[in-house]
C-alpha cells in the first residue's frame, strides 16, 4: 500500500515541477503584456510613470492600490489598458497620458 501512495505522490510532484518550470521560463511579454519598471507614482496614485517614458492615468477605482506602488516596482503593461504590479499582483486599469 505504501508503494501506491509513493507513486501518487511522485506523480503530483512531477506535475507541480512542470507547472513551476513553465511559469518561470515563460517570458512576461507573452499574451500581449510587456515588462516595465515604475519610475514614479504621482497625484495620489492617479498617474504612473514608467522608466520607458510612458505616462499612464489610472482609473479612479484603482488609485487606492496604485498609491501604494513604488519606484522600482516591476509591472506588466497589458495592451495600454491594464497594469499589473508583479510584486503584489494588484491590477489597475490605465490609459496612456502621452
Amino acid at each position: 500500500m505504501a508503494d501506491v501512495f509513493k507513486t501518487v505522490r511522485d506523480g503530483w510532484m512531477k506535475r507541480l515541477l512542470l507547472v513551476a518550470a513553465a511559469t518561470f521560463i515563460t517570458p512576461f511579454h507573452v499574451g500581449g503584456c510587456d515588462e516595465e519598471t515604475i519610475r514614479g507614482v504621482a497625484r495620489g496614485g492617479s498617474v504612473v510613470i514608467l522608466d520607458s517614458g510612458g505616462v499612464y492615468e489610472v482609473e479612479p477605482d484603482d488609485t487606492s492600490d496604485t498609491a501604494l506602488w513604488n519606484a522600482g516596482d516591476g509591472v506588466l503593461l497589458c495592451g495600454d489598458e491594464e497594469m499589473i504590479n508583479k510584486d503584489n499582483g494588484d491590477k489597475a486599469h490605465v490609459t496612456p497620458a502621452r
